[in-house]
């Protein structure tokens, strides 16, 4: 039997290693080495043969294969050889200064017959020193790379790859329309490869989580983040919050790594053999001592004081001369027990190390922290024969993390209040109200149409109008009231003095006409308006989620009722709101239990009175409350995300319903509607030509029907998509003109080939003069364009007869037919075709 080598009390190599080792064979095939390491999450595999590690294969190693079309199969080709290892036994240190001379980032650790038995990191050997206090002293922006390379969403995963092997990097930054969307890096390239997506384009896989981090935190708590999200890069934002560079764990690692901090610790750990060595190293040991930014004091095995530097000096007050021959224990600031020094010694007896936070106190009596480590040196029989120990004043970083700690409490963006501090003060409010039988409100405040602010004027400027909103808020409270932004476009308050009703709505009033005052941005002025739901303690509720809710409940009857307003809360409100809420919920099930079914409303001709084609119209037929209009379900389906679900139900339907018409000898046109919703999504254009493609159906039996909003909610989307849709043959219809945007710019410049005028012109066609004069203009305008021209809603004969006169073209009205099931329409198709 072999003897084990002789260890002492030195950290090994063994203590530290990662046990788990991932190995294969030299016949391994890249594909199946893929697979393994997007499995087990690794970034090296060890070939062995017979347990001995004969090669390394990384992750940079496989995912240049991918880009060689010519790529080696089996892992022999490809492996890095002959392997760096290190023996178990190795000290750690010893390892860390493979790592320097080698240049490498893994060591295969082996047993002493030569057996593969672990691996070790850079990064495992740097953690087992305890770097936090230089973590501490630096900050993130510092090291980061702030011109990191990028690549566009829509491109694939090989070329991301491609792009990553030429810029040398090992993640990108992934953009969207010129904005930062996710980041892409080597250990992502792996998993994609590895389920066989790297033709697809990177904005199809989804789970690009962006995870960022201010340029001014310090790199103690950035390596907190990397591992609560277990990510190896991190975005990094300036002040304004936006994007400028990345940073990875690797950079932290290696911006602590560095020569001065090694040999300090060498200095500290092998004390006996750093006495021995010659002269020279004697005199370049005490340059680093002396010129150290931080205090180091040499102690002898009693604990008196040998030596100090002069950063000792700086940071307690206290000369060599003052020091020397004395206890460390004068600078004891009496804020730590006698359990906690005994513990101290305790640990420094037995594993010859300690570190940790310490208060302090200075000659001037100020107490202060530090981070203090302290190292017991031992001779060559091994008894401790001084020690030596370094500290940091920690008094400027208890201050930023204290600052960082209050802006927890603090909006980003407006400097309010958020949340949590918003609920501790409604906490405090309620209890006093409570014991002076007082009453509250909580007020939850919406800004009006903000989205559209954003899309109008961008991001940056919709910021500095909720900051401007928020101001004016604040500015309009009493003493012991609270404004908090909650995040987006929502505020809310606590108003501690409303006994009197009169005055809160004179307070609510006067809040409105403040914040609807110009806000000027640069050159551009705009107005804002907000919608206010108010709630009371202890009326409505008594304690404070309810009184949110409430409140919550309150804005919706607001913004219903036309918002720039404010409404108190009522049960009966509240009842509406859940009803809202209840419909919701069975609008998710009725797409799910195939309740919806296609009308179709027939349009003519008005010069021929034969059928031209038709509109297909969406209907809900409730299990309970039996048919639903679409203005009450297609508006909530908008607000609660369904609509998409709603929208490719009817392009579905509607191509499957002309296919069969088809089938039975009748090709009729049908008109779908699309939601501006719809069209923001970006792929409407591709869903309806795949489904148009799968039916069997031509382009030009299919028409889309739009509103005015589509041009104001999303206007490149919609151009883009009605540009795919007409050169496919598609007609497009612009519906309900007149009741929206009302602007001629896009009906010059958007390629569309229908106008339909809104029934609210033609409904007093007979009698008005004016109406009269709008619908001739509106006919005249669009020939002149080009457009064909449709009269929807018409009832009465007069107005067919008028509209005739006026040369328009087609017609749709219940005067012709109201809407009606596949079937029926098909047979009054069929005879009004004879």
């Amino acid at each position: 039997m072999s003897r084990l080598p002789q260890i002492n009390n030195t950290l090994l190599v063994r203590h530290i290693a990662q046990s788990n080792l991932i190995t294969c064979t030299a016949d391994a095939t890249a594909d199946s080495l893929i697979k393994l390491m997007a499995d087990k999450k690794i970034g090296c595999i060890v070939v062995c043969e017979n347990r001995i590690p004969i090669g390394v294969v990384t992750r940079r190693d496989l995912l240049e294969l991918w880009l060689d079309a010519d790529k080696p199969s089996r892992a022999a080709e490809f492996m890095s050889s002959p392997v760096l290892t290190v023996s178990e036994w190795e000290s750690v240190d010893e390892a860390g200064l493979r790592f320097i001379s080698e240049e490498v980032r893994h060591l295969i650790v082996t047993k002493t017959s030569g057996e593969a038995c672990g691996i070790i990191s850079e990064t495992d050997v740097v953690n087992s020193h305890g770097l936090e206090h230089d973590l501490f002293l630096r900050s993130v922006d510092e090291i980061a790379n702030h011109a990191p390379y990028s690549i566009d969403s829509n491109c694939t995963v090989l070329a991301a790859l491609q792009k990553l092997k030429e810029s040398g990097s090992s993640a990108l930054l992934i953009t969207q329309h010129n904005e930062v969307s996710g980041i892409f890096t080597e250990r992502d390239a792996v998993m994609l490869i590895a389920q066989n997506k790297q033709h697809q384009p990177l904005n199809e896989l989804g789970g690009n989580t962006l995870v960022t981090i201010e340029q001014s935190l310090s790199l103690y708590n950035a390596r907190k983040v990397f591992h609560q999200h277990q990510f190896q890069h991190l975005a990094i934002t300036n002040y304004q919050g936006k994007i400028t560079g990345l940073i990875s764990y690797s950079e932290i690692l290696q911006s602590v790594e560095t020569d001065y901090v090694y040999r300090l610790r060498e200095l500290l750990n092998e004390r006996n053999r750093a006495l021995e060595k010659s002269q020279h190293n004697l005199k370049l040991a005490d340059k680093v001592i002396e010129a150290s930014m931080e205090a180091i004091v040499i102690c002898d095995k009693d604990a008196r004081i040998l030596r100090v530097n002069p950063s000792f000096t700086e940071i307690t007050g206290y000369t060599s001369g003052e020091v020397l021959g004395k206890n460390p224990n004068i600078l004891s600031s009496g804020r730590h027990n006698k359990q906690f020094y005994k513990e101290m010694w305790q640990n420094l007896k037995e594993q010859g190390f300690w570190q940790g936070e310490i208060w302090n106190r200075r000659k001037d009596g100020a107490v202060f922290p530090e981070w203090l480590s302290i190292t017991s040196i031992r001779d060559e029989s091994g008894n401790i024969s001084q020690y030596a120990s370094i500290f940091t004043d920690l008094t400027e970083i208890k201050k930023s993390e204290a600052r960082i700690k209050r802006l927890a409490y603090f909006d980003e963006l407006t400097r309010l209040p958020n949340r949590k501090l918003f609920h501790d003060r409604l906490q405090l409010s309620l209890g006093y109200a409570r014991e002076h039988e007082h009453r509250i409100a909580v007020a939850y405040i919406n800004v009006d149409f903000f989205q559209q602010i954003n899309d109008l004027y961008g991001h940056e400027n919709g910021d500095r109008v909720l900051m401007e909103i928020g101001r004016r808020i604040e500015h309009q409270l009493d003493e012991g009231d609270t404004v908090a932004r909650f995040g987006g476009d929502e505020f809310n308050l606590i108003l501690t003095d409303v006994d009197d009703t009169p005055h809160i709505s004179e307070f609510l009033n006067r809040l409105l006409s403040t914040v609807n005052q110009p806000i000027v941005l640069d050159d551009k002025e705009l107005k804002a308006t907000i919608s206010i739901g108010v709630s009371f303690f202890p009326t409505d509720a008594d304690d404070a989620e309810s009184l949110l809710k409430c409140a919550d409940s309150a804005v919706h009857l607001a913004k219903d009722l036309g918002r720039n307003s404010f409404r108190f809360f009522s049960s009966e409100q509240h009842r509406l709101i859940q009803s809202r809420y209840q419909m919701g919920s069975d609008l998710q099930a009725a797409i799910d239990n195939g309740e919806f079914q296609l009308y179709y409303q027939p349009k003519i001709c008005l010069k021929t009175n034969k059928p031209t084609s038709c509109e297909a119209l969406l209907r809900w037929l409730h299990p309970q409350l039996g048919f639903i209009s679409p203005a009450e379900f297609i508006p909530l389906a908008e607000d609660i995300g369904l609509i998409n679900r709603i929208g490719h139900f009817v392009i579905e339907e509607a191509c499957r319903q002309i296919a069969l018409w088809r089938k039975q000898g009748q090709e009729i046109n049908v008109a779908i509607n699309v939601s501006a919703k719809q069209f923001h999504q970006g792929d409407i254009a591709e869903q309806i030509l795949e489904t148009l493609q799968r039916q069997g159906v031509p382009p030009h039996l299919l028409s889309v029907e739009l509103t005015e909003s589509c041009f104001l909610y999303c206007p490149e989307e919609t151009t883009r998509a009605l540009s795919t849709l007409r050169s496919e043959g598609i007609q497009v219809a612009i519906d309900d003109f007149g009741t929206g945007y009302s602007s001629l710019s896009y009906i010059r410049n958007i390629e569309l080939d229908i106008l339909k005028i809104d029934r609210s012109f033609l409904v007093n066609l007979e009698s008005s003069e004016v109406d009269r004069a709008i619908v001739t203009s509106i006919i005249e305008m669009s020939h002149v364009l080009g457009l064909q021209v449709v009269a929807e809603g018409i009832e009465h004969k007069p107005q067919m007869n008028i509209l005739k006169q006026m040369k328009c073209d087609q017609l749709q009205g219940f005067l012709l037919a109201r809407p009606m099931p596949a079937d029926a329409f098909i047979n009054w198709h069929k005879h009004h075709n004879e």
